[in-house]
């Protein structure tokens, strides 16, 4: 997908499908084709990863305490390993691995206060995994961007968890996706057990972030379907060990995208005419990064790690897209076009559409990667992005 010039125009044009809604649009503000002219030339150095983080999820002990008036609270999640998801280097005592994450509590909420400290009443909960080139903790604009959607939805009955996923080259794929997973299902376990409100998750997340629930999200409906297989139509009320694992699993709601990478081959051919329009990306720094993320990740054929469904959401297999169809969990995304990973995003969305996966799309022609991160900046594109994510989540 090859990028379009600037343009002051405010079109705006929407395609519908019976499952998939395409909106396009080609306006630009003035400040953003200032800002876009003033960072392109010093690109390299926008993006750089300077620290390697140890294994496992880092702790960001300096993480702001407030935004926006949201307060900013953190919480140590110990996560067993289960029986098919193994995780490495878990001590063998307690077979448990620390995820950190930071909750966002709106100064609207109201709070209960439970074993680990202050938790909004809500009906949705976002996890939120934010970009970083899989080697990078959440950055000041994610902070921000968090607190804001956590304030704009807490009167629809959202709260908005921060994710602090572990981070290559120290925890590549191989060793984060199980802990994610098995984290994945004790979450799912947890809305589940409130019986008193039909708690929902939403999964939400930019660039790596992105890659990384899309990942999940195949998994949870090919594991979802497999369960459902083994009832064999029987009445899902049925008070046994896969009815009700079928109904938690159900809990999942939907899943926001931000331009994800979607394809770690970085083969397509566009993506050559995107690089010369790209302000804050380049397609040495993707590469590297998927590079990073696949480290010691095994094929059992030998084949390159970066060609595995699992990382490539684009080269997943028909049964995995038929599981995801009928599982009706809908994928949302929104993308800039003047972005490397672009020419891949736009696969991934015909893809979701031609397999009838249920979804909204937002693709701005000419806007750099993950352009929404800018609703802090007061760029117009920023806030309409979040605006879009915002109804997203309203929507789910």
């Amino acid at each position: 997908m090859a990028a379009s010039p600037a343009s002051s125009s405010s079109t705006i044009q929407s395609v519908s499908s019976p499952t998939t809604e395409i909106e396009t649009r080609t306006d630009h503000s003035l400040l953003y084709r200032f800002i876009r002219t003033l960072i392109r030339p010093i690109r390299p150095k926008l993006v750089s990863f300077k620290k390697t983080f140890p294994e496992g999820s880092p702790r960001i002990e300096k993480h702001p305490s407030s935004h926006y008036g949201v307060q900013i609270s953190e919480r140590r999640i110990q996560v067993p390993s289960t029986p098919d998801l193994p995780l490495p280097q878990s001590d063998p005592t307690t077979n448990t691995q620390n995820l950190w994450t930071y909750s966002f509590h709106a100064p609207s909420s109201k709070h209960d206060v439970d074993r680990d400290g202050p938790k909004t009443k809500t009906s949705k909960t976002i996890y939120y995994f934010a970009g970083g080139g899989f080697q990078a903790p959440a950055s000041g604009e994610h902070w921000k961007l968090c607190a804001r959607l956590a304030k704009d939805t807490a009167p629809d009955g959202a709260r908005v968890v921060l994710v602090s996923y572990p981070l290559s080259p120290k925890s590549p794929a191989k060793d984060s996706l199980p802990l994610l997973r098995a984290w994945l299902l004790m979450e799912l376990k947890e809305a589940h057990a409130n019986s008193s409100s039909d708690e929902s998750i939403i999964l939400m997340g930019d660039s790596a972030g992105g890659n990384i629930i899309i990942s999940l999200a195949f998994w949870w409906a090919e594991r979802l379907a497999s369960l459902k297989r083994e009832l064999g139509g029987r009445d899902l009320k049925l008070e046994s060990t896969n009815a009700v694992e079928v109904d938690l699993m159900q809990r999942l709601r939907s899943i926001i995208v931000v331009s994800p990478p979607c394809d770690f081959r970085n083969i397509n051919e566009q993506i050559a005419e995107a690089d010369k329009h790209d302000p804050v990306m380049t397609k040495d720094l993707t590469d590297g990064a998927a590079t990073a993320w696949s480290k010691d990740w095994h094929m059992a054929n030998g084949e390159d790690p970066k060609s595995d469904p699992v990382l490539s959401p684009n080269l997943q297999t028909a049964e995995a897209w038929a599981a995801l169809r009928e599982s009706k969990l809908p994928v949302h995304g929104i993308y800039g076009t003047a972005d490397v990973l672009a020419p891949d995003c736009k696969v991934f969305m015909q893809k979701c559409q031609k397999e009838s996966i249920r979804g909204d799309w937002l693709v701005w022609e000419g806007m750099m990667h993950c352009f929404p991160m800018t609703q802090c900046y007061m760029v117009m594109e920023g806030k309409e992005g979040f605006n879009w994510l915002c109804r997203m989540v309203r929507a789910s």
